[in-house]
């Protein structure tokens, strides 16, 4: 009965999200959040979510108070991803929770394995950034545009480059 509860709320999820992808402008943005936030794990309020935003298992996010997504980002919450107060997302930035395959591992034979992303409060990540699985990213930080962000950031810091490094923290 799961399975069969399971599919059917992934159904319902597509198709939702479908007609609410491309509502345009501000007022889609707010649309998009109140509407579909019924389908989260816990949402707060004033949530918005810019157009063509995939977001995958959705029941398992949780996101605060004054948080949104950008234009084509990709949010996997199949490990659990907790965004908190005041987060803005810019544009085309990919959030992982699943590993496929670990380096020395045949693809065929890999196991698929899952770790939560925990994102602070009052945090800005710039547009085209790929937050990887088991991430915590700290409150009050900032991550530059195109960052990949392959370890815990703590509370204060702004990171930017590829792997993500410290580039300034501040009290």
């Amino acid at each position: 009965m799961n399975k069969i509860k399971r599919i059917i709320l992934e159904e319902l999820w597509s198709l939702y999200q479908y007609f609410f992808l491309f509502i345009p402008g501000r007022v889609g943005h707010y649309i998009r959040g109140y509407c579909l936030k019924i389908f989260f794990k816990k949402a707060g309020r004033k949530i918005t979510i810019k157009e063509n935003v995939e977001i995958y298992h959705p029941e398992k996010l949780i996101i605060g108070n004054n948080s949104g997504f950008g234009r084509n980002n990709i949010i996997d919450c199949i490990g659990g991803v907790e965004i908190g107060n005041h987060v803005r997302l810019g544009p085309a930035v990919m959030i992982a929770s699943m590993h496929h395959a670990r380096a020395g591992e045949s693809i065929a034979s890999s196991t698929i394995t899952t770790e939560k992303v925990v994102i602070g409060d009052d945090v800005w990540i710039g547009h085209s950034v790929t937050i990887l699985p088991g991430i915590t990213i700290g409150s009050n930080c900032i991550v530059a545009a195109g960052a990949v962000v392959t370890k815990n950031i703590p509370d204060h810091s702004t990171v930017a480059g590829i792997p993500a490094r410290i580039i300034s923290e501040s009290n």
